[in-house]
């Protein structure tokens, strides 16, 4: 299979409303969101097409939205931080882990990590339970910013 059909599927899973039930650390949000975008990025790299990948502002910091080409998406709300980089993150019981690594300095480039099934595990780590891979995993996609 494709790394661009494994990307779609892996979307359409994902945001399908199923996983709406089995969401941690973020929510599905419908179409006609509108948020306070901080930074827009062009994806390379294994993406589903016509995803946008933005840097918002919610009332609990910022998040990281995957924006479907209709509106709605996955807001990444599950974040900390190592000095260097913000992650984000988010999971689907038995299926997939994501997590976008966004630099403290907002012009450099991030990158988006895809966790599947049995490649990771859920810790507890500074008192946020997130995604970490049990082997190590490569970026599928280099988040670009736009200018």
């Amino acid at each position: 299979m494709s790394g661009k059909l494994k990307g779609l599927l892996v979307a359409v899973v994902f945001l399908s409303g199923c996983a709406s039930m089995f969401i941690k650390g973020g929510d599905l949000v419908k179409a006609g969101y509108k948020p306070d975008i901080l930074v827009s990025y062009r994806a390379e790299g294994t993406v589903p097409q016509g995803v946008d990948y933005l840097l918002v502002k919610t009332e609990t910091g910022p998040a990281v939205f995957e924006r479907s080409p209709d509106g709605s998406g996955v807001l990444f709300l599950t974040r900390w931080q190592d000095g260097q980089d913000d992650h984000f993150a988010g999971w689907v019981a038995n299926s997939h882990g994501y997590e976008y690594v966004i630099p403290a300095d907002r012009s450099g480039n991030g990158r988006k990590y895809v966790y599947p099934a049995g490649f990771y595990s859920i810790k507890e780590i500074g008192g946020i339970a997130r995604p970490v891979p049990v082997v190590q995993v490569d970026p599928v996609a280099t988040l670009i910013p736009k200018k």
